[in-house]
C-alpha cells in the first residue's frame, strides 16, 4: 500500500487532511505521517478507513480490480437488479392468485355450511 496512491486519491477528491480525519476517525497527525511516508507499515484497518473516507475502492487501491473493470461490474449489478425486480413482480402475482384461490375456497366452504341441503356437508 503506497502513500503516493493515497496522496493522489486525496488530491483527486480535493480533500484536506482535516476532512479525511473527520470522515475516517483517524487523527490528523496519523494521516499526515502516512501521507508523508513516515509511517512504514500502517495497519490495514487504517488504510481501509482512509480509502473509504476518500470514497475509493479497496479493490482498486490494492490492484485487485482496476477502474476500467468498474463499468462491467455496474452492468452486472444492473442486470441482477432487473432480475430481482422481475422475480419480485412474479412473487406478487403468485401471492395475489393464492389469495384469490383461498378466498374462493373459503366462500365455497361457508356456502356449503350455510346451505345444509346441498353440497358436501348435508344435515
Amino acid at each position: 500500500m503506497n502513500a503516493e496512491d493515497l496522496k493522489r486519491m486525496k488530491e483527486e477528491r480535493k480533500l484536506t487532511t482535516k476532512q479525511i480525519s473527520e470522515l475516517s476517525g483517524i487523527p490528523e497527525s496519523t494521516i499526515s505521517r502516512i501521507l508523508s511516508g513516515q509511517t512504514d507499515n500502517p495497519s490495514f484497518d487504517t488504510i481501509c478507513a482512509l480509502v473509504r473516507a476518500m470514497g475509493g475502492s479497496l479493490d482498486e487501491f490494492t490492484g485487485i480490480q482496476s477502474s476500467a473493470d468498474a463499468p462491467e461490474s455496474l452492468a452486472l449489478v444492473d442486470l441482477y437488479e432487473k432480475m430481482i425486480d422481475e422475480k419480485n413482480r412474479l412473487i406478487k402475482w403468485l401471492m395475489a392468485v393464492c389469495c384469490i384461490l383461498i378466498a374462493v375456497f373459503v366462500f365455497i366452504v361457508l356456502f356449503d355450511l350455510i346451505n345444509g341441503n346441498i353440497g358436501f356437508v348435508q344435515y
